[in-house]
């Protein structure tokens, strides 16, 4: 979201620190999200349906650093005012992209974690179910779902215009931005969080599922050595009492058809590990967004909060910064890096791509 409609005095230096930062992020967000991209359209073992999510993901963040990140860059090296060549249409449209992209992303994070969810609980069923042309389906209705929320900034509110770009470009609709939150921020971040918490039930279980094999197994071996030694003194071989322990501590209390095969459980672990890095870039994205909200929504409904009064000048400053100007605008470019760092498919896909480019530069 772009920024208030209140500004201050910005010393020159914060004005050459902010440009170079947004500028830096800039740049890492296109080449990071690009290479996703690239690393799924060039790559066969990557083209399935959660990685297509995933470049739905990469390509609403792509926006951001193609068409946002820009007039935040020209507002920044103004002086923190919306340029005047840009005009009101310029403001419009920056206001207009920069909700559509918030709204994509949380939007595909909701498919994703409903397509991890499934994939977790139904493994084996999520392989032939969850096929490419059901992933699209999901991104088309995350992107006409975004569109509908970018398009509430083109209301005229309380029946007047409510875009203003004197002294910041802003949407000053107090109903606006409340929809827009808890359509966007508030009601998505809940769906995740109880979808997250089904897998984490689901992944507990599984693990209990497997400790239990593993003791039962131990203890059967056990049993049959003590048989096996039995035989070789002569005493005649009979079923151990232990054996039908363990055998019992393995029987599902719902019955045998109810219990998950090996082949179920080993695809569900896989899974799990796959559902990790999507839960660390959830993670990341409510630490990014949460506090800008919560900001926002109190300024809206208590400006009087941020008054030298009850928050000190210096306090207010660092808080804006970090949580305004830096977080929100950071959790474009921070994706790739996860990818690069928890998924080791990824990983070997953007070292390949490097590699490719590099040989090309040398032959050049």
């Amino acid at each position: 979201m772009s920024g208030n409609s209140s500004v201050r005095v910005v010393p020159f230096a914060s004005i050459v620190a902010s440009a170079t930062f947004n500028t830096l992020i800039l740049l890492l967000t296109l080449v990071g999200n690009s290479l996703v991209c690239f690393s799924v359209y060039y790559f066969p073992r990557l083209r399935k349906p959660t990685n297509y999510l995933i470049v739905s993901l990469a390509v609403s963040d792509l926006l951001v650093g193609a068409f946002s990140l820009p007039f935040r860059i020209a507002q920044t090296v103004n002086g923190e005012r919306f340029p005047e060549s840009l005009g009101y249409a310029g403001c419009r449209f920056w206001i207009w992209i920069d909700t559509l992209c918030s709204a994509a992303s949380i939007f595909n994070l909701v498919s994703i974690s409903i397509e991890r969810l499934m994939a977790v609980k139904w493994p084996l069923r999520h392989r032939t179910k969850m096929t490419s042309k059901r992933a699209f389906l999901m991104i088309r209705l995350v992107w006409i779902s975004a569109l509908l929320v970018a398009f509430l900034g083109f209301v005229k509110w309380s029946g007047r215009e409510m875009v203003v770009i004197m002294p910041q470009c802003a949407h000053v609709s107090r109903a606006y931005f409340t929809i827009v939150a808890f359509a966007v921020f508030f009601v998505p971040v809940a769906v995740l969080l109880f979808n997250y918490a089904c897998i984490l039930k689901i992944a507990i279980g599984r693990a209990r599922q497997v400790q239990k094999d593993k003791d039962a197994k131990a203890v059967s071996f056990t049993s049959k050595r003590g048989t096996n030694k039995a035989d070789t003194t002569g005493t005649p071989a009979t079923p151990s009492k232990d054996i039908s322990i363990g055998i019992n501590r393995c029987v599902d209390p719902l019955g045998d058809s109810h219990r998950p095969t090996k082949s179920t459980r080993l695809q569900s672990m896989r899974q799990l590990k796959a559902t990790k890095t999507i839960a660390i870039v959830l993670g990341v994205f409510i630490f990014s967004w949460f506090p800008f909200f919560v900001i926002y929504l109190t300024f809206n409904y208590c400006p009087y909060c941020f008054s030298p009064t009850h928050i000190p000048t210096r306090l207010k400053s660092a808080i804006v910064v970090t949580f305004v100007y830096v977080l929100p605008v950071s959790n474009s470019a921070v994706n790739p890096i996860i990818y690069t760092c928890f998924n080791e498919t990824f990983r070997s896909a953007f070292v390949q791509i490097f590699k490719k480019i590099t040989r090309k530069s040398d032959t050049v």
